[in-house]
């Protein structure tokens, strides 16, 4: 293992900027407001050479109660803790924080390190290490090894040293699955190279020359250069402390907090859905509606509180939130967060995002919580069908899927293909899905719409296809709407003719007075032969004409243009003489066709090209021929 990303936490002044100097040579308070001070503000960065020839990054987290912000901005990614603790003070209030903010964002790898031990007699040393073993009973620092040090004389340094080398050789592995994800931690420019962004890099690699998306500006922006530990390198490891020289952005549009990414699939979100434990020592627990500080990567957001399926979340509990927040934030499920009251700023619980972009939930719904509870708990392919079956837009592409649940395409991708052998997905294509019930709201979603229409036009045999389409396009892609109608056809639940869609049982009744303007335009029409009519002059001979012209087009009528009208009858005896006669001499003239149907030029030419458009006959020069 050596992707390794130490990070330091404990009281002020209990030594962890000068154990990081001692071990590595490197001052991590750099600002003058920090060494005015004599504390840590920002996030410190080092980095120790260790005897087996790994180096590991250090991150210096501010230990001040005002800066825990800070604190909770430097340990994403981080692999080990060291706890730093005061052999003349022990654990303080402030430790115990440090230590509930821990075990919430789900750190488990620890080293106790006791500091200025050379300060204090060896009895007082005792009564500080058995004080720290009882005060971490029930913690995740339970068990955890205590160090003595004291960064002044250099008593103990090479233990420590020893203890984190013997860490780097165990197996930690870091999870690569995904888009490289980097959540800024310092933003700033270097003469001559431009913008620079540090940060931990989560769930995957990032190479020099990479094209990343940033979620501040929405815009893409180009790796020019990769250093981790202040070496150049071409390509960056999830794990890593990485520094990015970027292109194409000004260090006055990227700030702490914000997000990139090789992907710009990850939500951007006004509310996510989390599971969340309440601190003991929380005074009130979380009810209704509290404004909270959200801590989420190296973001600090206001936030309002909406217990699911409960009125509050009691000290010392667990349970679902949905967060509405006062302003976005880019996550991804399984990212964890802080909690802090608004005033006076204390830690009150914390845990992990189940759904990055859920909608907005009725508190005490049982189907919310039992999908919550799949979301925290179940199994890969339980996850997947939840996604498929809640996700806003129903069509799911695999790599939606990657995103959201933070796997390998090709794992998620044999999963769907094993769903589907059993039934409970619908393949589209190679990249898009589709859960059943998902399908059944499309398909009430398109009866809605072809009932209505069959209400308002009951002589119509359905509604034109293109006029489904232009309903749904503001929903879905071209794509996805082929796919539905189809789909919908085959399955029976709408039928599709002449260029129409209908309900399978919707069928077109006449009265007698519909009836009775029927009959006047078949007589019109028949009368006038192979000779086209004008639709005016039918639309005239009764006032049911209108509706009945348009449900007898296709079937006893054809509309050759929007203007002239011929019976069906006389259009099919048309198609069987144009058929026979180029049959019998390979071509036909406009003059030939005339002669045949005893019509004249300007009705004949109106045949033809209605012919020509669909494809029973091909203009060549003055001549036709049929279309093979």
């Amino acid at each position: 293992m050596t992707d390794i990303v130490i990070g330091t936490a404990g009281h002020v002044d209990h030594g962890k900027t000068t154990l990081i100097k001692a071990l590595t040579g490197i001052e991590t308070d750099t600002t003058k407001e920090e060494k005015k001070r004599g504390l840590s503000i920002n996030l410190g960065f080092a980095y120790l050479d260790l005897p087996n020839n790994k180096r590991v990054g250090i991150v210096d987290v501010p230990g001040h109660e005002r800066f825990i912000k800070n604190m909770v901005a430097g340990l994403p990614g981080i692999g080990l803790i060291l706890l730093v603790v005061d052999a003349s003070e022990g654990i303080m209030p402030q430790t115990k924080e440090h230590i509930a903010i821990l075990s919430l964002l789900g750190k488990t790898n620890f080293l106790i390190v006791l500091t200025k031990v050379d300060s204090v007699d060896e009895e007082m040393r005792e009564l500080v290490i058995e004080d720290i073993q009882e005060q971490v009973q029930g913690t995740v620092l339970e068990g955890a090894d205590i160090v003595e040090t004291d960064a002044v004389t250099g008593y103990g340094l090479d233990n420590l040293i020893a203890k984190i080398e013997q860490f780097t050789e165990e197996e930690h592995p870091v999870s690569a699955s995904g888009n490289a994800r980097l959540n800024i931690d310092r933003v700033f420019s270097v003469k001559g190279f431009g913008t620079v962004v540090t940060g931990t890099l989560l769930d995957g690699p990032i190479s020099v020359g990479d094209t990343l998306y940033s979620y501040a500006t929405g815009n893409k922006v180009t790796v020019r250069n990769i250093q981790v530990h202040e070496q150049n390198c071409q390509q960056a490891r999830p794990g890593q402390r990485t520094a990015l020289n970027l292109s194409n952005v000004s260090k006055q549009e990227l700030k702490r907090g914000d997000v990139l990414s090789r992907s710009d699939q990850i939500p951007v979100t006004w509310m996510v859905d989390v599971k969340v434990t309440c601190l003991p020592e929380a005074q009130s627990g979380i009810g209704l509606w509290e404004r909270v500080r959200l801590l989420i990567g190296t973001k600090e957001v206001l936030a309002r509180t909406v217990p699911i399926g409960v009125d509050d979340i009691a000290p010392g509990e667990e349970g679902f939130l949905q967060l509405r927040l006062e302003e976005q934030i880019v996550a991804k499920q399984n990212d964890r967060f802080i909690l802090r009251s608004y005033s006076p700023m204390m830690t009150i619980g914390g845990g992990q995002i189940i759904d990055a972009s859920p909608k907005k939930h009725r508190r005490f719904r049982k189907e919310v919580l039992d999908s919550l509870k799949i979301k925290e708990e179940g199994s890969l392919d339980q996850l997947v069908l939840d996604f498929l079956m809640n996700k806003k837009n129903p069509f799911t592409e695999v790599n939606d899927l990657s995103e959201f649940l933070n796997k390998d395409t090709a794992e998620l991708q044999h999963m769907l293909e094993q769903l589907q052998a059993s039934g409970e997905v619908i393949r589209i294509d190679d990249q898009l899905w589709l859960h059943p019930q998902q399908l059944d709201k499309l398909n009430q979603l398109v009866g809605g719409y072809l009932d209505e229409y069959h209400k308002k036009y009951r002589l119509r045999k359905g509604m034109p296809i293109e006029e489904v389409r232009s309903k749904l396009r503001h929903l879905f892609s071209n794509r996805e709407i082929d796919y539905l109608l189809d789909e919908l056809v085959v399955r029976r639940a709408l039928v599709s003719e002449q260029h129409r869609l209908s309900l399978p049982d919707f069928k077109v009744v006449f009265n007698k007075y519909q009836l009775a303007a029927w009959q006047l335009i078949e007589k019109e029409l028949a009368k006038s032969g192979f000779t086209p009519v004008k639709a005016e002059d039918l639309l005239s001979l009764d006032k049911n004409a209108p509706d009945v012209l348009e449900a007898m087009t296709g079937e006893q009528v054809i509309l050759l243009t929007h203007e002239y009208v011929i019976s069906k009858e006389y259009y099919d005896k048309a198609v069987s003489l144009v058929r026979e006669y180029i049959g019998e001499h390979q071509e036909m003239t406009l003059a030939d066709f005339r002669d045949m149907t005893q019509s004249s030029r300007k009705t004949s030419m109106l045949i033809l090209e209605y012919l020509d458009k669909n494809n029973v006959t091909k203009r060549i020069d003055n001549k036709r021929v049929l279309v093979d």
